[in-house]
């Protein structure tokens, strides 16, 4: 196996070099930029492509998934770094790092990835949208050159931007707009789409050095790039308590990005990943790079899209990408030192656009009253709320509707037979015929919040003689003690009236729940059907079953 392996390398060397080499240059910058989002020194951003990217590309389940940077995690940087001011180097930046690792091991060696499942579309499309908004608004400061005092509220920021836009700098809006509209351009043209920020940031870069604008600010400005790597630093677990809420934010907001790049993959006809096993390597990817001052990363999909349309053909390609991210701070780090701020701002308001997918947008608007409003919750909250708070109040807002909508969307339907034995489906009756049995079958997840709404769409046995209802169960696993009560009380409402209430298609997990509560001998053991290999045929027995019974009834009468 390991000899394949490294003969199936050596073939693919070439190609995965190649998109190594095409990776780096497209996400050496986008990784800076991202760095500035977050509000640290850019080189932290080029630090957490090279350590993180490596180990990753080495221990995820997919062979093309590049492990970068992301910029609605920087967001979050963002807002968990404000209370430390900006030390150097900034020690609460790599024991958060740490913690996003500690929070993705916990959620890949419990299997959290089935969690991801309650964060429903609508509130991802808002939650990404706002998160959209933000970085293109966080980032006009460095576009106009206007420095804004806001704290980490952006509404407030933009306002204050705005307010002072006669102290805008003529250079650095130059900078700013004409880089933005480059990248903009050049990711519509096939060639220049994977360099189009390094071809942007070539133009504007040798503008500032000689039209000797100095007033723009450029990268150095932050701090000096060191040539090479940064020596290990031990994060320091005191930062760790203020930093814990957002840590956990960001590890879960990774999470749901990878299991929505992992859908992206299936796309591409990929083979299923094994999600769990990616947040551990990504927990070891963040664990290592916060040891070697990086940012926290995850599954970066525009980082994976550039490395699988670059030819990548091996899990190599990622090894090479970091490799090359690091030769260039060996042996470009004056270069990169002289990138302006502005033109790295640009491109991130062109990444922020991307996050604004106006077709997912419309989609989820069209789908429904409730979609659209837990969108709009979602997205308005981003804008106004610490995006810690806005993702808890995501998910809970999908668990929230999902709950409320299983609870109402239950429906009760009459199964009427026909000559031939087959069963077509009616409305319920609104009052049940005097001993005649109807067949109702439950359509919806019946559980504790559902049986309310249930019970009031049961017909009413008031009024009717010796009703008979036979209550199909057949995918109805459990009913709770909220649901036993419902069927208890409706079958004594039935003895009321001198009817009775029979259950059909009851699976043995239910039978064994109405044996331990006592429902089972309530009922009556003759009037609960079991389940068969064969649909309807539990069914088709309880009707015989009821007829018996009203024909007996009508012996005796």
């Amino acid at each position: 196996m390991l000899r394949e392996r490294l003969r199936f390398a050596r073939a693919s060397f070439g190609a995965d070099f190649t998109a190594g080499l095409t990776g780096a240059i497209a996400g050496a910058p986008q990784s800076m930029g991202f760095a500035l989002l977050g509000g640290v020194n850019p080189v932290y951003g080029l630090y957490a492509s090279i350590f993180p990217t490596i180990i990753g590309g080495l221990l995820s389940s997919s062979r093309f998934v590049t492990v970068a940077p992301t910029n609605v995690l920087m967001l979050l940087v963002a807002g968990a770094l404000t209370t430390f001011g900006n030390p150097e180097p900034p020690v609460p930046l790599f024991t958060f790092t740490l913690l996003v690792a500690a929070f993705q091991l916990v959620f890949g060696l419990f299997r959290f990835s089935a969690l991801t499942r309650f964060v429903s579309n609508a509130v991802v499309v808002g939650f990404i949208s706002g998160a959209g908004v933000l970085i293109i608004f966080g980032q006009l400061d460095h576009i106009f050159g206007i420095e804004v005092h806001s704290g980490s509220n952006a509404l407030g920021g933009v306002i204050e931007l705005f307010r002072r836009i006669a102290e805008t700098d003529p250079a650095t809006l130059v900078i700013g707009v004409a880089t933005t509209v480059m990248i903009y351009t050049f990711h519509h043209m096939r060639r220049l789409k994977n360099i189009a920020t390094l071809v942007a940031f070539a133009v504007v870069t040798p503008m500032v050095l000689i039209f000797n604008w100095s007033t723009v600010a450029l990268v150095r400005d932050q701090s000096p790039i060191p040539a090479g790597l940064p020596l290990p630093m031990l994060p320091d677990l005191g930062y760790a308590q203020p930093l814990l809420g957002a840590a956990f934010a960001t590890a879960l907001l990774a999470c749901v990005q990878h299991a929505a790049l992992v859908e992206k993959l299936r796309d591409r006809k990929e083979p299923r990943a094994n999600i769990n096993r990616d947040f551990v390597a990504h927990s070891i990817s963040n664990a290592v790079g916060s040891v070697f001052q990086a940012l926290p990363s995850s599954g970066s999909l525009s980082r994976t899209a550039v490395n699988i349309s670059s030819g990548a053909q091996s899990r190599m390609a990622n090894v090479y990408a970091g490799a090359t991210i690091f030769l260039m701070m060996l042996l470009f780090s004056g270069v990169i030192e002289v990138i302006p701020l502005a033109a790295l701002a640009g491109h991130l308001v062109v990444a922020a656009l991307s996050l604004i997918d106006l077709r997912a947008i419309r989609m989820v608007w069209a789908v429904s009253a409730i979609a659209r409003a837990s969108m709009v919750a979602t997205f308005a909250g981003a804008l106004v709320l610490p995006l810690e708070y806005s993702i808890y109040g995501g998910v809970l807002l999908s668990l929230g509707l999902y709950i409320w909508s299983s609870s109402t969307r239950i429906e009760v339907i009459q199964l009427v037979q026909d000559e031939r034995g087959r069963f077509s489906e009616q409305p319920c009756p609104a009052k049940l015929p005097d001993r005649t049995p109807v067949v109702l079958s439950v359509h919806g997840t019946l559980y504790f919040a559902a049986f309310r709404k249930l019970e009031t769409l049961l017909p009413d046995p008031e009024g009717s003689i010796k009703p008979v209802v036979i209550l199909r169960l057949r995918d109805t696993e459990s009913l709770g003690s909220t649901g036993i009560n419902v069927i208890l009380r409706y079958d004594a409402a039935l003895r009321d009236q001198g009817g009775k209430l029979i259950l059909a298609g009851v699976g043995k997990k239910l039978r064994d729940e109405l044996t331990r509560t006592g429902a089972l001998m309530r009922i009556g053991p003759d009037a609960v059907f079991d389940a068969q290999p064969v649909i309807f045929q539990s069914t088709e027995s309880a009707t015989d079953y009821a007829a018996e019974l009203s024909s007996s009834d009508a012996d005796s009468a």
